[in-house]
């Protein structure tokens, strides 16, 4: 291990950083290149900022990028208590941080949305496209949550009620066979093996920051659908979802997504749907009445042509 991870190991044990930043998630999800991390310092050698990043290759140029299975990246801070401080200190921590990344033909990472101010990036020429997800910040209320439920949505919970029971199962792989039949239906398959799920999956069991619910066939016990969360003390977020396209009209997922928030209901935790920007994916998203939140994709190419190249595939995305 480098001194820089060595030091931000350190600075993910005494202070509070998200789960996809945590060096163990990294360890598991960047197989096919190498993380590593930028450090940001205060006057007494303190670490104050962090920037992780996975670096690998594609098409034979070097790249920086989101690491499979791994929906935020960026930058983290661990901010002074005066609140009005923040801005002039983000500028600080960005500029010192900014600077410590490698030279890449490409960079694209998904910003938390905690993390609102790139303004200090598009000053080192990194370019933003807006994205966004949906988020319970809060889920003590479940009864009052579910008044904000689109009608559409009850009935389709109703139809899961009838059809499907719904447990906590151990079952990584059969959650990985039904999202992999989620894929095999639109004629594509998952941008990531089975095996890089199960060790993602392991080093969070390990930790006791996963559980999977699949939801079974009241009659036959046939699976239906699953759902993995993923969460730590203060939020959970939807990792992998799949379902058996057969029992479709049934509705499966969805009860899904509302177990997975009454667990964390009784948790105390935030929900982060990480949600798709697919239209027929985040219809079904907003029927539950989650706060649509924005965040950046920061990034920058190494040249004009790579720039072009970029600009031509995010119109048809």
């Amino acid at each position: 291990m480098t001194g820089r991870k060595t030091h931000y190991t350190d600075f993910c044990q005494n202070h509070h950083v998200p789960l996809q930043l945590q060096p163990w998630w990294l360890d598991a999800v960047c197989q096919s290149g190498e993380w590593n991390v930028c450090l940001s310092r205060d006057g007494n050698g303190a670490v104050t900022g962090v920037w992780p990043y996975y670096l690998t290759r594609r098409f034979g140029f070097s790249v920086i990028q989101q690491p499979p299975l791994t929906s935020y990246g960026g930058p983290w801070f661990r901010y002074p208590d005066n609140a009005q401080k923040h801005p002039e200190f983000e500028k600080k921590a960005l500029d010192d941080l900014v600077k410590q990344l490698p030279r890449t033909a490409f960079f694209q990472q998904h910003f938390f949305p905690e993390v609102q101010n790139w303004l200090p990036l598009y000053w080192a020429g990194f370019r933003q496209t807006t994205r966004y997800t949906y988020i319970f910040d809060s889920l003590s209320d479940l009864e009052r949550t579910k008044t904000g439920f689109k009608n559409t949505l009850r009935t389709d919970l109703k139809k899961a009620e009838r059809a499907v029971d719904i447990h906590c199962e151990d079952d990584a792989d059969l959650l990985f066979q039904l999202h992999d039949l989620s894929f095999h239906r639109k004629g594509r398959r998952p941008p990531y093996p089975l095996e890089l799920f199960l060790r993602l999956y392991a080093a969070l069991a390990e930790r006791g920051h996963s559980i999977i619910f699949i939801a079974r066939d009241r009659h036959s016990g046939a699976p239906h659908a699953g759902l993995c969360l993923a969460f730590d003390t203060r939020r959970a977020s939807v990792l992998l979802t799949g379902a058996n396209p057969v029992y479709k009209t049934h509705c499966a997922v969805w009860g899904l997504f509302w177990e997975a928030m009454r667990f964390c209901s009784e948790r105390g935790l935030s929900l982060d749907f990480e949600g798709s920007m697919d239209r027929d994916i985040e219809r079904g998203f907003r029927a539950f009445g989650a706060r649509l939140t924005p965040y950046h994709r920061i990034w920058k190419a190494g040249n004009k042509w790579l720039e072009m190249v970029y600009l031509s595939v995010i119109k048809r995305h």
